[in-house]
């Protein structure tokens, strides 16, 4: 591997921007249109970060690759930002601060108690609102081990949040 030079980044951008792009607007469903630009930005950033990393005679594959990371983590984050939004609507103002304070410390204290592996998994499910496929695509399973995973997570989280209940 040999580093890009930094005199002759701009020249690499501009080669691999059309790429970038292409494979970046096949697969933005169900980002919007607009957020192309950002995306590409995102991965040419990582390359500027990198660029002592990029395998020569082999940019493109490891660009397509960043931007398949950089696609969804833009994905988590409107899942993210979605289900917070459905959130604060959906409970109004029918729970309390303090409930809801209660209630989230309780969720929290339980994941706590949580292997990172289900930590990782129930959060990708529920907070970040990923279904199963997109669960197996983001940790690199099957879609049966993700399956698996979760079912095992929520089987564990189940039990640790009744003994938390208890005391």
């Amino acid at each position: 591997m040999v580093s890009v030079p930094v005199d002759d980044f701009y020249d690499f951008a501009h080669t691999h921007m059309p790429t970038i792009a292409n494979f970046a607007r096949r697969r933005l469903y169900p980002l919007n249109p607009e957020e192309l630009d950002d995306i590409v930005a995102d991965v040419l950033i990582v390359a500027w970060r990198k660029r002592d990393v990029i395998p020569v005679g082999a940019e493109a594959p490891w660009l397509i690759g960043v931007t398949r990371k950089v696609l969804a983590n833009a994905r988590r984050k409107k899942y993210r930002r979605s289900a917070y939004i459905q959130s604060q609507r959906a409970e109004g103002t029918h729970r309390s601060a303090e409930d809801r304070v209660l209630k989230d410390a309780a969720v929290e204290a339980t994941l706590a108690t949580l292997s990172f592996g289900d930590r990782e998994i129930l959060m990708l499910h529920y907070w970040d609102d990923l279904t199963i496929e997109q669960i197996a695509t983001t940790t690199g399973a099957t879609v049966n081990a993700a399956s698996v995973r979760l079912s095992r997570a929520r089987k564990r989280f189940r039990e640790a949040f009744a003994k938390f209940e208890e005391s």
